[in-house]
């Protein structure tokens, strides 16, 4: 019987009916961290407040304005969100008060002030914010915000336009993803390993001695099981996957002969048995980690966390001891299948064995977050059980990215001059 899902507030849905498209595209957890971004933009320009609004129409949670001119005819001539009428008013202020009027979800702030004051009298203010994106700076502001962010770890974008030709610049320390949605992904289904319910539940199918009607429902993961142990057998290796072609095609062809015949000879169209043959190809894959995520496992940042360790790599490291014992060098189960041909009862029993199993490893994961925490005195709820579900479920997707510097760029122009 499938859970009915529980309905959906008034809020909720007229969340879900304004950003609709936009959570299909990233959903719900990409829009509650765009809900939840405070972003800081310096100098409202032309360009500064176009990358605004396209922040503010799909729901930003927050921004600053960092901005000390005043409106000119210039800012007139080019700048949609301000008006003649507003010529010697503080642009920053305009700009966010025009801005909030596109979106009532956004909060708009402002600031009148020089931003290398900032700099020197309040620099934490910028640790406060999600990323902050610059236009017109000059060198000297962009290398002291450069290394100022760099410390913190808060991206800068710097973002320039002459005409028709703009530039962006990124600077990010390090950024870490957990869901980043492969395009490709083939289904976790450890038929080369199954744990050992998932064995049980295999070995407990006798194909030959089930009737037509229930030879027609059973899931196409029992089929490929079973015609792995034949082929292994077949071959005298109980731990040979079927890798070349040539291999492959045997077991297609012992499938392809395992389908039930008519009296006059000719095949039943049995469908989990085509889906058997076509997904061949993907679902004898060898469970084991990704190369991405055998380079985080070694990372330097695990040697030694502290208080002021990230979150993600809190996770990583129960990951790493969850891979290194209980996991036997795999992470954990991701608690998903793929649609198939199957009565209800037999895929729904299928399913409940990888979810069972997913959850325990997700445990096993948790348990060990808890004890890390207490080891470096941060809350139990700095990470949540939810957290590590999701985690656990996108393991095999982990992603570290670093950049580097701005600041460096431009302090290394002095040296490369005689090159030049």
């Amino acid at each position: 019987m499938m859970a009915v899902p529980s309905p959906k507030s008034p809020e909720q849905s007229e969340r879900s009916r304004k950003y609709d498209r936009q959570l299909r595209l990233w959903g719900d957890q990409g829009q509650q961290d765009l809900e939840t971004a405070h972003v800081c933009l310096i100098n409202a320009t032309a360009l500064g407040t176009e990358i605004l609004k396209s922040l503010v129409l799909p729901g930003i949670g927050a921004f600053t304005i960092i901005d000390n001119e005043v409106i000119t005819e210039e800012d007139i001539g080019s700048n949609f969100f301000l008006t003649a009428d507003r010529i010697g008013e503080k642009r920053g202020s305009i700009a966010s008060q025009l801005l909030c009027e596109l979106n009532p979800d956004t909060r708009g702030h402002f600031i009148d002030e020089c931003l290398l004051k900032l700099l020197d009298l309040n620099p934490g203010l910028f640790n406060t914010f999600t990323v902050v994106v610059t236009t017109s700076l000059h060198e000297k502001e962009i290398i002291d915000l450069s290394h100022k962010l760099w410390t913190y770890n808060i991206p800068l974008l710097v973002c320039q336009s002459y005409g028709f030709f703009g530039s962006m610049r990124l600077q990010l320390a390090e950024h870490t993803m957990i869901k980043t949605h492969p395009d490709n992904q083939n289904p976790d289904l450890r038929l080369d390993c199954p744990f050992p319910k998932l064995k049980a539940h295999f070995d407990s199918y006798d194909l030959e001695a089930l009737d037509l009607t229930n030879h027609l429902h059973v899931p196409y993961l029992v089929i490929l099981y079973k015609h792995l142990e034949k082929w292994r057998n077949d071959i005298g290796d109980v731990n040979m996957l079927p890798e070349a072609y040539k291999q492959k095609q045997v077991i297609r062809e012992n499938i392809k002969n395992s389908i039930r015949k008519h009296e006059n000879g000719t095949m039943h169209h049995e469908e989990n048995f085509e889906e058997a043959i076509r997904s061949v190809n993907f679902a004898y894959n060898r469970t084991s980690l990704p190369e991405n995520v055998r380079l985080i496992l070694k990372d330097e940042k695990l040697k030694n966390l502290t208080s002021n360790s990230q979150p993600f790599w809190i996770m990583v490291k129960a990951l790493k001891d969850f891979v290194d014992n209980e996991g036997c060098g795999r992470l954990p189960v991701r608690g998903t299948l793929p649609d198939m041909t199957a009565d209800t009862f037999k895929y729904i029993s299928l399913q409940q064995l990888y979810h069972e199993q997913a959850a325990k490893d997700a445990e096993a994961v948790y348990n060990r977050v808890q004890q890390l925490l207490q080891d470096i005195n941060l809350p139990d709820d700095t990470i949540t059980e939810q957290d590590i579900k999701i985690f656990c479920k996108h393991a095999s997707e982990l992603c570290v990215i670093r950049g580097t510097r701005i600041a460096d760029e431009y302090e290394r122009k002095g040296n490369t001059d005689n090159e030049i």
